[in-house]
């Protein structure tokens, strides 16, 4: 009798674990079926999108390769022009001394300080250093 009813119990326990648990999967069966249909509409449309990502990638690398192109010809020029720079600095370094110890370099230079002390004699004589100085204290 003991056995009847520990049997009983376990049957009934048994079932309504089935009950409890069929709704459970009821939903698992319904997601399934959605994620199947997902991955169906994935399948079909997985083809056109890896084919724009190879059109995409190639035309990422023809651009990167373009542009280094340009990067390389606009680093050659630039190394030119530096190129020539340096050697115009060089020049000019090797002139200078020549220049700076040569007649007329000194009559320049005499001549501007001469132009100067003309001019601030005027100024003197025409009285344009006193209104000067007024306007500028004021």
């Amino acid at each position: 009798m003991y056995m009847e009813v520990g049997l009983l119990i376990l049957s009934i326990a048994l079932l309504s674990l089935v009950i409890f648990t069929l709704p459970i999967l009821w939903k698992i069966w319904r997601a399934v079926n959605d994620v199947t249909v997902t991955l169906d509409a994935l399948n079909q449309h997985l083809p056109g999108i890896l084919k724009n990502l190879e059109e995409i990638t190639a035309n990422i690398n023809n651009s990167t390769t373009a542009v280094n192109e340009e990067i390389q010809k606009y680093s050659v020029t630039a190394g030119r022009f530096h190129k020539a720079m340096d050697n115009f600095v060089n020049a000019i370094d090797f002139v200078s001394p020549f220049a700076v110890r040569s007649p007329i370099f000194q009559k320049v230079t005499q001549a501007i300080a001469v132009v100067k002390g003309v001019r601030v004699f005027l100024n003197v004589l025409w009285g344009k250093e006193r209104s000067e100085k007024v306007s500028w204290q004021k």
